[in-house]
C-alpha cells in the first residue's frame, strides 16, 4: 500500500539471498563508517540465516581509540543473535552511520540490527559522545517493522528521522491492509523527539493519500475489511492536524453507509463498536 513507509520489500528481497547461507561455515564480517575525525568499525561473526554474534563496535576519534569492542547486542537487550542490518538488506554498509544528527558538530554512531521475523524488527543503538565525561553514551530504539531512514526535511544540515506508528499494525485489520501513519522523530537533547506536527505538509498529504485508499477500497468493495485498517491510520493524522471532527464526519457517513459491517474475515469489531474501538484507540496512542 503507497502510505505504508517500510523496508519490508528490502529484507523481503534479502530473504532469497540468505538462505544461501545456511549450514555454510560462519563468516566474519566489518563494516566502516566515517565523519569528520570520528570513525566507526562494526566487526562480526555470520552464524546462520539472521543471526549474527560477538557484535562488536570500535570508534576512533580524533585519531584516538574512543570506544573499544562494546558489545551492541548486549546493548540492545533483546538483540541477542540478531544480525546487523546490512545482512539482512544486502547492502554492505548497511548497518553502520556516522552522522552528525543533532547539529553541534560531534558525529553520532548509529548501528541497526534486525531481529528477523515476517514482520519485525530493526532495532537501532545510537553512540554519543559526551565531552564531559570523555565517554560514549548510547540510547535504543526500538523501530518496529517499519524501520526509518534519514532525510533533512528543513534544510538545516539536522537529518530527521522518518518512520511510521508499528503500533497500527494488526490493531483493525491484517498487516497488509493495517495502514501506518508517519512518524517523524529527531535526535535533540541526547534522545529522539517527536516532531511530526512540526510538518502539517506531510501530514496533510498522507492524510489525503488514505482517504483516497478508503474511497478505492470502497469502489472494489472491500472496504468492510480493508478500510478498516485506513481509517485509524487517516483518523490519527487529522487528530495531529487539530481536524478530529473531520474523522468522526467519515465514521458516521461509514457507519450509515454500512460500510464498517462485518466482513467475515475481521480483525476488528463492527459496525457502533468499530468507531467505540477506534476512539478508544487513539486516544490510548494520543493522537486525541
Amino acid at each position: 500500500m503507497r502510505h505504508l513507509i517500510s523496508i519490508s520489500a528490502a529484507l523481503a528481497a534479502a530473504a532469497l539471498v540468505l538462505p544461501a547461507t545456511a549450514g555454510a561455515a560462519s563468516q566474519q564480517k566489518q563494516e566502516t563508517a566515517s565523519s569528520g575525525t570520528v570513525s566507526a568499525t562494526l566487526d562480526y561473526t555470520v552464524v546462520s540465516n539472521f543471526e549474527a554474534r560477538n557484535v562488536k563496535l570500535s570508534i576512533t576519534r580524533a585519531g584516538a581509540a574512543a570506544l573499544t569492542g562494546d558489545d551492541v547486542s548486549r546493548a540492545c537487550g533483546e538483540c541477542d543473535g540478531s544480525v546487523p542490518l546490512g545482512v539482512a538488506s544486502g547492502e554492505p554498509n548497511g548497518s553502520l552511520t556516522v552522522r552528525d544528527l543533532d547539529g553541534d558538530g560531534e558525529p553520532e554512531v548509529l548501528v541497526d540490527l534486525y531481529t528477523g521475523g515476517a514482520h519485525c524488527c530493526t532495532v537501532s543503538v545510537l553512540y554519543h559522545f559526551d565531552a564531559a565525561s570523555g565517554k560514549y553514551t548510547r540510547i535504543v530504539h526500538r523501530w518496529g517493522d517499519p524501520a526509518y531512514r534519514l532525510s533533512d526535511l528543513d534544510g538545516d544540515g539536522k537529518p530527521e528521522f522518518l518512520t511510521s506508528d508499528d503500533r497500527f499494525a494488526y490493531s483493525f485489520c491484517a498487516y497488509a491492509c493495517s495502514a501506518l501513519p508517519g512518524v517523524v522523530l529527531r535526535y535533540q537533547g541526547g534522545r529522539l523527539v517527536d516532531v511530526t506536527k512540526t510538518y502539517p505538509d506531510r501530514i496533510r498529504k498522507e492524510a489525503a493519500s488514505l482517504l483516497a485508499g478508503f474511497n478505492d477500497a470502497r469502489k472494489s468493495k472491500t472496504v468492510r475489511f480493508e478500510g478498516k485498517g485506513i481509517l485509524p491510520a487517516y483518523c490519527a493524522d487529522e487528530y495531529l492536524l487539530g481536524r478530529g471532527s473531520a474523522c468522526q464526519k467519515l465514521l458516521r457517513a461509514a457507519l450509515k453507509r454500512g460500510d464498517l459491517a462485518a466482513s467475515g474475515a475481521d480483525l476488528a469489531p463492527s459496525g457502533k463498536k468499530y468507531v467505540t474501538a477506534l476512539n478508544a484507540f487513539l486516544r490510548k496512542l494520543r493522537y486525541r
